[in-house]
């Protein structure tokens, strides 16, 4: 796909369907920051996801080096660095999403939970976090609640995904998690042990993941009114791919998991619901705690200020 013939709004609508879903509730100034920055982070995944393994190696790297100096020929990378100035992004955001892509360009197991939440932390919370500035969100104490955000959403991409990472190469649920051997070779050679193993792993995984979204949960009355329900719906409908992996393992290694129309406007009409009956987000905060043990694996200086 060349990213470069074509609009932002494009490439968000057709390759993240279910955040650009959710985006529609979005204001429309808001809407096209957030499809600029995912036309960045989408341009930039795909150099990482590139074969040969590394073939991109040098480009990720001279484009880091741009963002540095703050200037560069590469249209995408140049408009970044205008959304950065325009928002207030901070540049170790951008460094360290950038810096996650560069070592995710190789065959790889991550090995530990800890890992993982690190990993997650890199490619998605930072994007989370680059959101929070599109949105006007200062307060620090927000930001604890959008990086959980993200680990979650990451941690249900891995589950989804496995199939297709592992054709890449690359097996991100923790050997740590496994029950015996785990090879991306054998989960793409249909080793039934393996590929058992790894959904067992992935169930595991998605239950870890629910933490943090109840906790990210306690976050939401951070966000502008403006876009909240945007943020809410994106996060429901994520989680549902997780409740689906959960709930049909006879058909998990059959195609990728999907969660259909009718269940995400079902689950766009409960959350306005909820809304309704429960009340506004803001008056979680008052008794909004972020628990430190979700990101012991973390350098929390990375974001807190």
């Amino acid at each position: 796909m060349n990213l470069k013939s074509q609009k932002p709004e494009m490439v968000f609508k057709a390759n993240a369907k279910t955040f650009a879903l959710a985006a529609r509730f979005l204001p429309r100034a808001r809407y096209d920051a957030v499809a600029r920055l995912y036309y960045f982070c989408r341009y930039m995944d795909d150099l990482a996801d590139a074969a040969p393994a590394g073939c991109n190696n040098e480009k990720l790297v001279k484009l880091r080096e741009d963002f540095i100096r703050g200037a560069s020929d590469d249209a995408i990378m140049a408009d970044l660095l205008v959304l950065q100035q325009v928002f207030g992004i901070p540049a170790n955001l951008v460094i360290d999403f950038i810096d996650a892509l560069i070592a995710d360009q190789w065959p790889r197991h991550l090995q530990t939970q800890d890992e993982l939440v690190r990993f997650c932390y890199g490619v998605a919370s930072t994007v989370g976090l680059m959101m929070c500035h599109l949105f006007g969100v200062k307060n620090p104490r927000a930001y604890p609640f959008a990086v959980d955000l993200g680990v979650a959403m990451q941690m249900t991409n891995i589950c989804r995904d496995i199939l297709e990472d592992a054709e890449r190469e690359r097996v991100y649920l923790p050997a740590d998690m496994l029950q015996g051997q785990v090879t991306a070779a054998g989960i793409v050679a249909s080793d039934v042990q393996q590929r058992a193993a790894a959904y067992q792993a992935a169930v595991r995984l998605l239950g870890i993941a629910d933490e943090y979204y109840a906790s990210a949960q306690q976050g939401y009355g951070f966000l502008p009114v403006a876009v909240r329900q945007a943020i809410k719906v994106a996060a429901r409908l994520y989680r549902a791919i997780g409740d689906k992996v959960v709930a049909q393992p006879e058909q998990y290694w059959q195609r990728r998991t999907v969660v259909a129309k009718t269940t995400k406007c079902r689950l766009i009409g409960q959350l306005l619901g909820q809304r309704i009956t429960e009340g506004s987000s803001t008056l979680l905060l008052q008794t909004a705690e972020h628990r430190p043990r979700l990101h012991k694996a973390l350098d929390t200086q990375r974001f807190s200020a």
